[in-house]
């Protein structure tokens, strides 16, 4: 999504409402609202109800009170994400994919990542007839190359062990256990300003006209299982003319 700086949402300029709705991802109330946006709380809750009438927000039904608490609507998350730079030309933009589509190989075959890109696809305006491109929306799939999860974690804490040895800073684990995967997305991402980047599993690719520009031919890899060995059964010889 592109917006422009002067445009308004729900009364509001569009840049605040984004950036509420960038601070509150999974869950938005009005005291979060009275807090980015310096509003008391009744202007809060007018607005609130204002997104929801709007389709930005939706209500939080696994809060403890979903009356009062919110999440974003998959229009949300794309406004949260919107830009507020100008358009380029397609053929900008089609150099920019050009140059995406080969980081992706580089990425496979480099042996220094330790995900590979199983799937990428592409949605938003490039599939317009539009002679401008807001922004080269691209959604992919990435999948460990070790094939044994346990080798692959092992893999990953070192890999952050390493860049943590070399200065690198993580607020927590978790960002420790996403370092190898964000190094992919920021190398595929190219520091471009036109490419936005999300997961297959966005819900927005639900609605939106898309285009699988790859996919990996590899399946998951299955395990083998060996079948347990047969036991030899020796058999008895039974006397001549015995009936058992």
């Amino acid at each position: 999504m592109r917006i422009r700086p002067d445009d308004f949402i729900a009364g509001f300029p569009a840049k605040q409402i984004r950036k509420l709705l960038r601070q509150s991802t999974l869950s938005l109330s009005v005291d979060e609202a009275t807090k980015v946006l310096g509003l008391n709380e009744r202007s809060a809750l007018k607005l609130l109800n204002d997104l929801e009438k709007q389709g930005f927000i939706e209500k939080n039904a696994f809060a403890p009170d979903p009356n009062k608490n919110w999440r974003n609507t998959i229009k949300g998350g794309a406004l949260s994400k919107a830009l507020f730079s100008a358009p380029v030309s397609r053929r900008a933009a089609e150099q920019k994919l050009s140059e995406f589509m080969d980081r992706v190989r580089k990425v496979n075959e480099a042996g220094r990542f330790l995900y590979r890109v199983r799937k990428v696809v592409l949605f938003g305006s490039f599939l317009t007839e539009s002679s401008t491109v807001g922004d080269l929306d691209i959604a992919i799939e990435l999948g460990p190359k070790e094939p044994d999860s346990s080798k692959h974690s092992e893999l990953i804490l070192a890999h952050a062990n390493a860049a943590d040895l070399n200065g690198k800073r993580f607020q927590n684990f978790v960002h420790r256990l996403d370092f190898a995967a964000q190094e992919v997305r920021s190398y595929l991402k190219g520091r471009s300003r036109i490419i936005q980047l999300t997961d297959c599993r966005d819900g927005v690719l639900k609605i939106a006209k898309s285009r699988v520009l790859y996919e990996s031919p590899e399946k998951s890899p299955v395990l083998r299982v060996n079948p347990a060995p047969m036991k030899r059964v020796r058999r008895s010889i039974r006397p001549k003319g015995c009936p058992f």
